[in-house]
């Protein structure tokens, strides 16, 4: 998530599209197939469901601007039929693309909420929630791109607006505090300081 997070920055910054096909699309079938690894573990399985919302999210976050914008002279009738056709065509994928993973995203966040409620985090996982920025209003302005350090805030409650960098940076914390409560011997290799 954290690289597709920077390259998605990278195209902005020179003016081009987020890449969504060749990515996020692939992206969220991986995540739902740790289910089965993450099924007997509530909790792991609900931080699952939370990153499977976040990458559903994006996506549609990323596809609803594909809507064509006609200007406001156009007419059907100044279009040629194949042209017409074609526009059709492309809206009609793209809302399908686009309802899909709506639905994607509603069915993850059902799951996350259920299996890994807020309440949980707050009293079983001390240092992930304390961890987290309470202060909503710096979200968008703490998201500036830099291609040395994407380490930063993370805000709780985990929701449709939460950026795929947050998700990632909420994940670890929580992962971290999850296998010293576990007593699971992991030492995570991922370092948002310092990406590699």
């Amino acid at each position: 998530m954290a690289a597709y997070h920077a390259q998605d920055s990278s195209l902005h910054l020179r003016g081009r599209p987020a890449e969504v096909e060749g990515t996020w699309k692939t992206l969220l079938p991986l995540c739902s197939s740790y289910a089965r690894l993450t099924k007997d573990f509530q909790h792991l399985d609900g931080f699952r469901s939370y990153l499977g919302a976040v990458i559903a999210a994006n996506i549609c976050t990323l596809v609803a601007p594909r809507a064509p914008n006609p200007k406001a002279h156009d007419s059907p009738h100044e279009l040629s039929h194949a042209e017409l056709a074609k526009q059709h065509s492309h809206l009609t994928e793209n809302l399908g693309l686009l309802s899909d993973h709506y639905m994607k995203l509603l069915r993850h966040t059902q799951d996350a909420r259920s299996a890994l409620p807020m309440e949980d985090i707050e009293k079983q996982y001390s240092k992930t929630w304390s961890g987290a920025e309470i202060n909503g209003k710096l979200a968008k302005n703490t998201e500036k791109v830099s291609a040395t350090k994407l380490s930063g805030p993370y805000f709780l409650p985990i929701q449709n607006d939460t950026t795929p960098i947050q998700a990632v940076r909420f994940g670890l914390k929580f992962l971290a505090e999850y296998c010293d409560k576990e007593r699971v011997e992991h030492h995570i290799k991922v370092n948002l300081d310092r990406p590699e």
